[in-house]
């Protein structure tokens, strides 16, 4: 079932959310980044607390057996270029590994889709880590393009990275 999410929901959210970078990014990122991030639990549960009683971003969660195994954060593109564009953002989606291919991820994107388009969004943008393979053929099977000249680089854990923006257009 996908449902929008409750201030309630911000601790199953923070777990998945450290659950599902700790699988995702295991041969990215060094183990011990990935395990201190169990530290992180109550900071981010606070942070969806917040968020979602807020309204921004609009997180939408999946549930199995009134369990929360994957949630996606959506709303106005937070990008400098592409502020007056009518882009909307998937700023975050995530699944628990164990539901990974059962079809929950694209129940997410629909829903979070869908919200973009109420919200009146032309277009989609969404980052996503340059070696994260998985999560590129998700977007590449939804229609997202990689946007020529956007990379840019971070670091986590110690280890350089490089985001690419990927891009959709939207429509009724």
């Amino acid at each position: 079932m996908i449902r929008k999410a409750l201030p309630s929901d911000a601790q199953a959210i923070a777990q998945v959310h450290i659950s599902s970078w700790q699988a995702a990014y295991r041969d990215v990122m060094p183990a011990q980044f990935l395990k201190g991030l169990e530290s992180t639990l109550a900071r981010r549960e606070a942070y969806w607390v917040r968020s979602i009683a807020s309204g921004e971003p609009i997180v939408w969660v999946a549930e199995v057996n009134q369990q929360v195994v994957g949630w996606i954060a959506v709303g106005a593109s937070r990008d400098e270029d592409a502020i007056g564009s009518n882009a909307g953002e998937v700023m975050a989606i995530y699944v628990l590994a164990e539901y990974w291919q059962t079809g929950v991820g694209i129940a997410l994107w629909m829903a979070g889709l869908q919200d973009l388009l109420e919200q009146g969004y032309q277009r989609l943008t969404l980052w996503v880590l340059a070696g994260n393979e998985r999560a590129i053929r998700f977007y590449h099977r939804a229609g997202c393009i990689e946007e020529a000249g956007t990379a840019r680089h971070l670091e986590r854990g110690g280890v350089p990275l490089v985001e690419v923006r990927y891009g959709l257009p939207i429509q009724r």
